[in-house]
């Protein structure tokens, strides 16, 4: 029982970890604890046991992906993973400047993180959400804004 039990904790664990640590091998990994437990539950306790114990783990599977994903974007650490609800930046006293023009199609900056594709940048000392328009770009790239749909596409600076 002890076994099963530490199976399907690390599975669940490992399967909402992935959505955080791209890659695919926590999900795999967490896949197969989670089997292994369901067949050790078949096993050793029968039919009837194995099937409840499978039903009861995908409700739980699914209530814990639904509160992780009602709750995820509310962590400290998940705001460097995920862009912006507005199109915009934070300036350096921490306010929220939103981009509602073109004005900014033009500009240089330098990238603040690598953008693969996506990733953020620091524009006429905003920092902004952006995107690259191909491929990916390292961090402290000067690049170039080309256009806004909906966060500014960027490109590097010819040299």
């Amino acid at each position: 029982m002890t076994l099963i039990a530490i199976l399907t904790i690390v599975g669940l664990v490992a399967i909402l970890l992935e959505l955080v640590v791209p890659g695919g091998v926590l999900g795999v990994l967490g896949g197969i604890a989670l089997l292994i437990a369901c067949l050790k539950t078949f096993t050793l306790y029968g039919a009837t046991a194995g099937l409840i114990f499978s039903v009861i783990l995908l409700i739980v599977t699914f209530a814990a992906f639904a509160l992780w994903m009602k709750y995820f974007h509310k962590l400290p650490f998940a705001k460097n993973l995920i862009l912006n609800d507005a199109v915009g930046g934070v300036d350096g006293s921490g306010e929220k400047s939103v981009l509602t023009d073109q004005s900014i199609i033009g500009k240089r900056g330098t990238t603040e993180t690598d953008l693969q594709p996506s990733g953020r940048a620091r524009i006429d000392g905003v920092r902004h959400d952006v995107m690259a328009e191909s491929g990916a770009i390292e961090k402290g790239t000067e690049i170039e804004v080309v256009a806004l749909n909906p966060i500014p596409v960027v490109r590097v600076v010819s040299q």
